[in-house]
Protein backbone atom coordinates (compact mmCIF):
# COMPACT_ATOMS: atom_id res chain seq x y z
CA UNK A 1 0.00 0.00 0.00
CA UNK A 2 2.90 2.51 1.04
CA UNK A 3 4.61 2.01 -2.21
CA UNK A 4 1.15 2.75 -4.06
CA UNK A 5 0.59 5.99 -2.58
CA UNK A 6 4.44 6.72 -2.94
CA UNK A 7 4.21 6.01 -6.82
CA UNK A 8 1.03 7.84 -7.08
CA UNK A 9 2.58 10.97 -5.10
CA UNK A 10 6.14 10.40 -7.67
CA UNK A 11 3.62 10.18 -10.78
CA UNK A 12 1.97 13.72 -9.58
CA UNK A 13 5.32 15.26 -8.95
CA UNK A 14 6.92 14.03 -12.32
CA UNK A 15 3.72 14.90 -14.39
CA UNK A 16 4.54 18.44 -13.31
CA UNK A 17 8.38 18.13 -13.93
CA UNK A 18 7.87 16.63 -17.78
CA UNK A 19 5.41 19.22 -19.52
CA UNK A 20 7.77 20.60 -22.46
CA UNK A 21 7.86 24.03 -23.26
CA UNK A 22 5.76 25.05 -19.76
CA UNK A 23 3.90 27.93 -22.05
CA UNK A 24 0.69 28.72 -20.83
CA UNK A 25 -2.55 27.87 -23.20
CA UNK A 26 -3.61 30.87 -25.18
CA UNK A 27 -7.54 31.19 -25.73
CA UNK A 28 -9.44 28.52 -26.01
CA UNK A 29 -7.21 25.68 -27.47
CA UNK A 30 -4.78 23.92 -25.06
CA UNK A 31 -0.95 24.38 -26.89
CA UNK A 32 0.87 20.62 -27.74
CA UNK A 33 3.82 22.84 -26.06
CA UNK A 34 6.42 22.50 -28.75
CA UNK A 35 6.72 18.94 -29.55
CA UNK A 36 6.91 19.43 -33.12
CA UNK A 37 5.37 21.82 -35.98
CA UNK A 38 2.51 19.43 -37.49
CA UNK A 39 -0.87 19.95 -35.55
CA UNK A 40 -2.56 17.57 -33.99
CA UNK A 41 -4.61 15.15 -36.23
CA UNK A 42 -8.80 15.30 -36.29
CA UNK A 43 -10.77 12.79 -38.10
CA UNK A 44 -14.52 12.76 -38.04
CA UNK A 45 -16.48 9.82 -36.30
CA UNK A 46 -18.81 9.91 -39.34
CA UNK A 47 -16.38 9.10 -41.77
CA UNK A 48 -16.33 5.69 -40.47
CA UNK A 49 -17.74 3.14 -38.50
CA UNK A 50 -14.83 2.44 -36.43
CA UNK A 51 -13.88 6.09 -35.56
CA UNK A 52 -10.24 7.14 -35.84
CA UNK A 53 -9.32 9.00 -32.73
CA UNK A 54 -6.77 9.21 -29.59
CA UNK A 55 -9.77 8.31 -27.24
CA UNK A 56 -10.33 4.81 -25.64
CA UNK A 57 -12.19 2.50 -28.28
CA UNK A 58 -11.11 4.67 -30.88
CA UNK A 59 -8.86 3.07 -33.84
CA UNK A 60 -5.42 4.36 -33.45
CA UNK A 61 -4.35 6.73 -36.01
CA UNK A 62 -1.80 5.64 -38.46
CA UNK A 63 1.96 6.68 -37.61
CA UNK A 64 5.17 6.18 -38.38
CA UNK A 65 8.81 6.65 -37.51
CA UNK A 66 12.44 5.05 -37.43
CA UNK A 67 13.39 2.48 -35.16
CA UNK A 68 16.69 3.04 -33.27
CA UNK A 69 18.65 0.88 -35.71
CA UNK A 70 17.42 3.59 -38.64
CA UNK A 71 15.08 0.98 -40.38
CA UNK A 72 11.46 2.77 -40.58
CA UNK A 73 8.63 1.80 -37.99
CA UNK A 74 5.02 1.45 -39.07
CA UNK A 75 2.77 1.13 -36.36
CA UNK A 76 0.29 -0.95 -38.75
CA UNK A 77 3.03 -3.72 -38.99
CA UNK A 78 1.87 -4.49 -35.77
CA UNK A 79 -1.06 -5.32 -35.82
CA UNK A 80 -0.39 -8.97 -35.27
CA UNK A 81 0.08 -8.03 -31.87
CA UNK A 82 -1.05 -5.98 -28.89
CA UNK A 83 0.80 -3.18 -28.24
CA UNK A 84 1.88 -0.98 -25.64
CA UNK A 85 3.20 2.27 -26.88
CA UNK A 86 5.08 4.50 -24.53
CA UNK A 87 5.49 8.02 -25.50
CA UNK A 88 9.02 9.05 -23.41
CA UNK A 89 12.87 11.09 -23.06
CA UNK A 90 15.50 10.18 -21.79
CA UNK A 91 15.52 13.83 -19.74
CA UNK A 92 12.26 12.76 -18.49
CA UNK A 93 12.30 11.50 -14.33
CA UNK A 94 8.81 9.61 -14.78
CA UNK A 95 9.80 8.41 -17.95
CA UNK A 96 12.84 6.65 -16.22
CA UNK A 97 11.16 5.42 -13.33
CA UNK A 98 8.18 3.54 -15.30
CA UNK A 99 11.36 1.69 -17.34
CA UNK A 100 11.90 -1.39 -15.02
CA UNK A 101 7.43 -1.77 -15.09
CA UNK A 102 7.89 -1.53 -19.41
CA UNK A 103 10.55 -3.87 -19.10
CA UNK A 104 8.92 -6.85 -16.88
CA UNK A 105 5.66 -6.20 -18.99
CA UNK A 106 6.89 -6.67 -21.99
CA UNK A 107 9.28 -9.71 -20.57
CA UNK A 108 5.94 -11.51 -18.94
CA UNK A 109 3.51 -10.80 -21.82
CA UNK A 110 5.87 -11.55 -25.17
CA UNK A 111 5.44 -15.13 -25.56
CA UNK A 112 1.75 -14.52 -26.07
CA UNK A 113 2.23 -11.95 -28.99
CA UNK A 114 2.51 -8.51 -26.68
CA UNK A 115 4.88 -5.36 -27.17
CA UNK A 116 6.31 -2.96 -25.47
CA UNK A 117 7.25 -0.14 -28.04
CA UNK A 118 8.92 2.91 -26.73
CA UNK A 119 8.73 6.24 -29.46
CA UNK A 120 11.77 8.44 -27.63
CA UNK A 121 10.76 12.51 -28.76
CA UNK A 122 13.98 13.03 -27.82
CA UNK A 123 15.78 15.69 -29.92
CA UNK A 124 19.57 14.92 -29.33
CA UNK A 125 20.08 12.51 -31.79
CA UNK A 126 20.11 8.84 -31.52
CA UNK A 127 23.49 8.52 -30.02
CA UNK A 128 21.89 9.68 -27.26
CA UNK A 129 19.26 7.59 -26.91
CA UNK A 130 21.18 4.60 -27.78
CA UNK A 131 23.56 5.19 -24.96
CA UNK A 132 20.61 5.96 -22.52
CA UNK A 133 18.88 2.53 -23.76
CA UNK A 134 22.32 0.94 -23.54
CA UNK A 135 22.66 2.27 -19.68
CA UNK A 136 18.97 1.43 -18.65
CA UNK A 137 19.32 -2.15 -20.29
CA UNK A 138 16.13 -1.72 -22.03
CA UNK A 139 15.09 -4.60 -24.35
CA UNK A 140 12.11 -3.89 -25.94
CA UNK A 141 12.22 -2.03 -29.15
CA UNK A 142 12.72 1.87 -29.48
CA UNK A 143 11.31 4.23 -32.28
CA UNK A 144 13.01 7.68 -32.66
CA UNK A 145 10.61 11.18 -32.95
CA UNK A 146 12.35 14.04 -32.65
CA UNK A 147 9.91 16.07 -34.10
CA UNK A 148 7.58 14.89 -31.58
CA UNK A 149 4.55 13.94 -34.09
CA UNK A 150 3.20 10.94 -32.11
CA UNK A 151 3.04 13.53 -29.25
CA UNK A 152 0.80 15.85 -31.70
CA UNK A 153 -1.44 12.87 -32.64
CA UNK A 154 -1.97 11.90 -29.35
CA UNK A 155 -2.92 15.62 -28.36
CA UNK A 156 -0.56 15.41 -25.57
CA UNK A 157 2.06 17.64 -23.89
CA UNK A 158 2.85 14.78 -20.89
CA UNK A 159 5.34 12.69 -20.60
CA UNK A 160 4.69 9.48 -20.79
CA UNK A 161 1.62 9.18 -22.44
CA UNK A 162 1.08 4.81 -23.02
CA UNK A 163 -1.49 3.66 -24.60
CA UNK A 164 -2.65 0.32 -25.28
CA UNK A 165 -3.60 -0.95 -28.65
CA UNK A 166 -5.23 -4.49 -29.17
CA UNK A 167 -4.87 -6.08 -32.59
CA UNK A 168 -7.92 -4.68 -34.44
CA UNK A 169 -5.60 -0.95 -34.16
CA UNK A 170 -8.10 -0.18 -31.30
CA UNK A 171 -6.84 1.94 -28.11
CA UNK A 172 -7.73 0.00 -25.01
CA UNK A 173 -5.89 1.52 -22.51
CA UNK A 174 -4.49 5.19 -22.00
CA UNK A 175 -2.41 7.04 -19.41
CA UNK A 176 -1.10 10.67 -19.39
CA UNK A 177 1.06 9.83 -16.75
CA UNK A 178 3.69 6.97 -15.20
CA UNK A 179 2.68 2.98 -15.34
CA UNK A 180 3.16 2.09 -12.12
CA UNK A 181 4.36 -1.23 -10.70
CA UNK A 182 1.01 -3.94 -10.87
CA UNK A 183 -1.30 -1.09 -12.55
CA UNK A 184 -4.82 -3.82 -12.11
CA UNK A 185 -6.40 -1.82 -14.69
CA UNK A 186 -3.65 -2.24 -17.18
CA UNK A 187 -2.78 -5.95 -16.49
CA UNK A 188 -6.99 -6.50 -16.94
CA UNK A 189 -6.86 -5.01 -20.31
CA UNK A 190 -3.48 -6.38 -21.62
CA UNK A 191 -4.52 -10.31 -20.43
CA UNK A 192 -8.21 -9.27 -22.35
CA UNK A 193 -6.71 -7.96 -25.59
CA UNK A 194 -4.48 -11.25 -25.26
Amino acid sequence: MKKAALALTLSLVFVAACKRGEQPATGTAASTAGYGKDKPQTRSAATSTAPVGIEVGSTMPEYSAMWLDGSKFELAAKRDKVVLLNIWATWCGPCRYEIPELERLHTQYASKGFEVIGVSVDEGGPDVVKQFVTEQKITYPIALDPEGKIANLMNTSVLPTTVLIGRDGRILWKKMMVVTENDEELKKAIESAL
